[in-house]
């Protein structure tokens, strides 16, 4: 980035969760007027419950996938009750993050 580039403050909503949980955060992400977010595969990893890997899994069970979600501070309390409503009952972790973006339209 050139010197003197403004940057805006935001939160990056990390979701990490089951792949049949997808669908579910879609339509409350956009319920909630989220306009955007990246969905990545987990490979794996190590939690609670022990090591996991995708490796060798057939189905979507199973599976792990992370949201990546910036938002603005003020919509940050609507979006996590909503986010949990859906994990609450699943498998997932929720982190909070601050973050930094230079095109604050885009959120």
């Amino acid at each position: 980035m050139g010197a003197g580039m403004k940057t805006y403050a935001k939160k990056q909503v990390q979701i990490i969760c089951e792949m049949p949980l997808v669908k579910r955060l879609r339509t409350h992400l956009q319920r909630a007027s989220i306009s955007g977010y990246t969905i990545l595969p987990a490979i794996g990893g190590r939690g609670s419950e022990g090591e996991w890997s995708r490796e060798g899994m057939i189905g979507d069970a199973g599976q792990m996938v992370i949201f990546l979600v910036v938002i603005d501070e003020a919509q940050l309390d609507a979006v996590l009750e909503d986010i949990y409503s859906v994990i609450s009952d699943q498998i997932g972790i929720v982190t909070v993050t601050d973050v930094n973006v230079v095109r604050p339209e885009r959120f």
